[in-house]
């Protein structure tokens, strides 16, 4: 750590309120003799500081010793309050500092004229990272609380940091600091005004997370490297597949069969990329042979269903998926934390339950399964698995919830269309997705947990404020695509896999017409795709493996059918 960077240290907002009531156990009357304590609040910050330089700074090392430290996330949330002055608040905007983080400390009472600080909270985060940092959203941040003579051990183990923000050691997020502040002096909240949502400041057991600081700058040098290898890998099957359609007489039959086996191994392949979050060490060469591994072992372990039908292979495959989604929400999520795909939970927004990059996948995988068995088992496994992606215990993902309701409801108006007219197909398809939302709704009303969707709850007003969240959602998607182009092919895509469905070439129709049920199930994952791309924020990603396993299925199905029929004969 240079001079000039330990020189960079500010005092953004220092806060010194008396308690004339009772603050921290401390009960005050009018008959007793004792003091209320001086408590202040310090926010600290250092520019350009990544969290592992930060921790390098020798009194933030002790600061973290008294208090914890932890990656923080949307460092530019922390400072949004600092213009917003308390009733009676003392503040001070010091210069760049040329001594010790402590000093500030020492300085307080002279500076302020007021007695010494008898309850310090000292808050240190590092802001605007140098552009060698992979994401300007990730930084760290140091807390403690205490008599400011015991802020700065010389020896001990240094704490960690969470908030119901985020459910995860370690880890908190800018908006956090705020509630932190008015915890310590009560009626903060009144007058900052409108900040963003955040929760108070944990310090816990357990070291400092820079393990996990580590594997996050690791999953963010290798997540597009590995996901351009897998949309080339996906693009060479899309044309071997469109190809082979096109000449099926004259492609031996072992061709098409390969074929057709890449198309559905569009699901497994997704899996191995999220499943990379749990591997010791993020390498390429662990990820790849691990991806690799489950990406061809994963789908041919299925490939004894074909001698059954070949739509029981996809069903297999469907439901190993949905265990993997279930394994995955028993451990916590932790291996959505560092996926090679994009949508890491420290990249911010949602840092426990589904990620929006896997609706498309569950999705997919539901109808897979729900294609073999009658319509109201499908419809029944649909909502089930709508309920995971939304109760705020398990998936705590709204997005996700609202798009799964909706495929039960296509599924059953669709199944049924011969049983019921188009406007009670209708009138199912609104009643099971409004229904279902609202339970999933009323259950994070009453959980005692704050979670995403809670915060949608507190923020919307009336229908106008849906319309304006909702519009709101839109224009982050379309601010996805402007920054990445290439998330426009999942979303044409998945319009274009509609009209595919609706209007399929003479080699796709032949194996819809055999199983009708399969043509079905992926009109819903098409129709569900766009769904979740309005339902959700970054809906290019919750598209993404939708269109994948709608296009993949319907290329590689007819493959594998035709040449398991060109075999027996």
């Amino acid at each position: 750590m240079t001079r000039a960077r330990l020189g960079a240290l500010l005092v953004l907002l220092a806060l010194a309120v008396p308690v004339p009531e009772a603050v921290a156990g401390h009960a005050l009357t009018q008959d007793s003799d004792q003091v209320p304590p001086v408590q202040v609040a310090f926010v600290v910050t250092v520019p350009g500081a990544s969290f592992e330089e930060l921790l390098g700074i020798p009194d933030v090392a002790a600061l973290a010793r008294a208090g914890g430290a932890g990656l923080l996330v949307d460092a530019e949330d922390a400072v949004t309050f600092h213009e917003r002055a308390l009733p009676g608040e003392k503040r001070f905007v010091l210069d760049p500092l040329e001594g010790e983080l402590r000093a500030i400390v020492d300085r307080y009472p002279s500076l302020a004229g007021s007695p010494e600080v008898d309850d310090l909270l000292l808050i240190v985060l590092g802001t605007d990272p140098q552009d060698e940092t992979p994401t300007p959203h990730l930084t760290g941040i140091v807390v403690a609380r205490g008599h400011p003579d015991e802020l700065f051990p010389e020896s001990g183990a240094q704490g960690s940091l969470t908030s119901d923000s985020t459910r995860r050691d370690g880890v908190v997020i800018g908006g956090d600091v705020a509630p932190t502040i008015d915890a310590l002096l009560p009626g903060g909240s009144r007058v900052w005004g409108e900040l963003p949502p955040g929760e108070a400041i944990r310090i816990v057991d357990g070291p400092p997370p820079l393990d996990l600081y580590e594997r996050y700058l690791a999953q963010r040098r290798m997540y597009i490297p590995m996901g351009v290898a897998a949309v080339l890998y996906l693009a060479g099957a899309g044309f071997a597949a469109i190809a082979f359609l096109n000449r099926r007489r004259s492609v031996p039959a072992q061709w098409q069969r390969v074929a057709g086996w890449m198309g559905l191994s569009v699901p497994m392949l997704a899996v191995g990329l999220l499943a990379a979050g749990h591997l010791p060490e993020l390498t390429y060469a662990s990820a790849v042979p691990m991806i690799a591994i489950v990406t061809v072992f994963g789908t041919m372990a299925f490939s004894p269903l074909e001698r059954r039908e070949p739509t029981a292979v996809p069903a297999g495959i469907g439901a190993a998926v949905i265990g993997f989604f279930v394994v995955e929400a028993i451990v916590g999520w932790s291996g959505m934390l560092t996926p090679l795909v994009g949508g890491s939970q420290l990249d911010g927004g949602r840092f426990f339950g589904l990620p929006n990059v896997a609706i498309g996948l569950l999705v997919g995988a539901t109808m897979w399964v729900a294609q073999r068995v009658s319509t109201a088992a499908g419809f029944a496994l649909t909502c089930a698995v709508a309920l995971f992606a939304g109760l705020p215990v398990v998936g705590a993902n709204l997005g996700a919830a609202v798009t799964l309701f909706a495929a039960a409801g296509l599924w059953l108006a669709v199944r049924e269309k011969e049983r019921l007219g188009v406007w009670m197909r209708l009138v199912a398809f609104v009643a099971v997705t409004v229904v279902g939302t609202g339970v999933i709704l009323v259950s994070h009303a009453v959980s005692p947990f704050p979670t995403h969707v809670t915060r949608f709850d507190q923020d919307v007003d009336g229908i106008a404020g849906i319309w304006d969240r909702f519009l709101e959602r839109l224009q982050v998607g379309f601010d996805l695509i402007a920054g990445n182009p290439l998330a426009l092919i999942p979303v044409v895509g998945i319009v274009a896999v509609v009209v595919l469905v609706l209007r399929p070439p003479p080699a796709i129709r032949e194996t819809f017409t055999r199983w009708p049920a399969w043509r079905d199930a992926n009109l819903v994952i098409a129709l569900a795709g766009v769904i979740a791309y309005l339902a959700n924020d970054s809906g290019p990603a919750a598209v993404g493996f939708a269109f994948g396993l709608a296009l993949g299925g319907m290329l590689g199905m007819p493959l594998l059918a035709g040449s398991s029929k060109m075999g027996a004969e």
